[in-house]
């Protein structure tokens, strides 16, 4: 019994997977800046505070002090900060604060339990580090504009094998690592000090750029094929492949204008389409309808009508068919929010 529940789930599955075929479009629209600056606002400075302390180390929760300094992220702020729409002066409208943090060794020891009668818990030694820093942007009379603070982590490196087994025990796995740690102890000096550090800058310069510029980016809207589509008489997959191959061109001064001559194209001819479908409750018909409503809500999250855009996501939902796909509407309600935002 069980195998015939399992099949027919199986055989449920592929009937929805061969009739509508998720196909990801990569369409580029403007972000808007989270925090409004007043329009005359133009240029703007950096004020750096280096972290003149060493590196702190800290090995199984006890902290000490090593002998490595910490890296000048001045030297990252000028590589990697970016303002697009400002320029920097001397005498700016606002400046960018940074407080370094500081880098931070960690050593570390993760266990991983065993199963089974025989189970054998097995232990891995771990460097990690980890940085921030502390971002404050304030105008010429020390308001504060923004205030958030950055930090990243990753693994350096690990030890999990002695002796050319798994390591069984706690404290070798962390003998090990510490000694690992000191061998490569010019690495740690500098360069990856400086990585991390980098790494927090770059995370820095994304996070001011969405929060005070405004900028063209990808954004993702789900279309979708109809499989064997000749079968219901139904013209569906060339158009979505014609909207498709925009995924493939840069932005430029003539983007927009194509886009909007390609998607009301779509439009028109996806809802052509959905005028041949004669039984919205039939099993089979009902999902190409599906796929037809995603498609044109797609289309009209493209062209901006994000009323119509929520209109026929919802009208998708309601033909209860692979209920699981809410992206279409989730998107095109919350691009509705920031617009009406951005209109007060």
């Amino acid at each position: 019994m069980k195998k015939i529940i399992i099949l027919l789930l199986l055989v449920s599955l592929n009937l929805n997977a061969q009739n509508a075929k998720n196909k990801g479009w990569y369409i580029q629209e403007i972000h808007f800046p989270e925090i409004a600056l007043p329009e005359n606002f133009t240029t703007y400075a950096t004020k750096i505070r280096s972290n003149t302390d060493n590196i702190k180390l800290i090995v199984n929760g006890e902290q000490k002090t090593t002998a490595y300094s910490n890296p000048d992220i001045a030297n990252s702020v000028k590589r990697y900060l970016e303002m697009p729409n400002f320029t920097t002066s001397e005498t700016p409208d606002f400046i960018i604060e940074f407080t370094d943090l500081g880098v931070k060794h960690i050593i570390r020891v993760e266990e991983k339990k065993g199963y089974g009668e025989k189970a054998v818990n097995t232990y891995t030694g771990i460097v990690e580090l980890t940085s921030s820093i502390k971002v404050v942007v304030k105008d010429n009379e020390d308001n504060i504009l923004y205030d958030n603070t950055f930090s990243d982590k990753y693994k350096s490196e690990s030890a999990g094998v002695y002796n050319n087994a798994s390591i069984k025990s706690s404290s070798i796995a962390l003998s090990q690592i510490k000694n690992q740690y000191i061998a490569n102890a010019r690495d740690y000096r500098t360069v990856k000090n400086n990585k991390i550090s980098d790494n927090v800058v770059i995370k820095i310069s994304k996070g001011l750029k969405s929060a005070f510029t405004s900028y063209y980016e990808k954004q993702r809207i789900n279309l979708f094929h109809i499989k064997k589509e000749e079968k219901y008489g139904i013209s569906n997959n060339d158009q979505v492949d014609q909207l498709l191959a925009l995924n493939a061109v840069e932005f430029s001064d003539t983007y927009l204008e194509d886009l909007k001559v390609i998607a009301n194209k779509s439009l028109i001819h996806f809802k052509k389409e959905l005028d041949k479908i004669t039984d919205k409750t039939d099993k089979k018909q009902k999902k190409v309808y599906w796929s037809l409503l995603s498609n044109i809500s797609g289309v009209y999250y493209a062209l901006g009508d994000y009323e119509k855009a929520i209109e026929f996501a919802k009208l998708r939902d309601e033909v209860n068919y692979n209920n699981k796909w809410k992206f279409n509407l989730e998107i095109a309600e919350d691009r509705k929010k920031i617009i009406d935002k951005n209109k007060k």
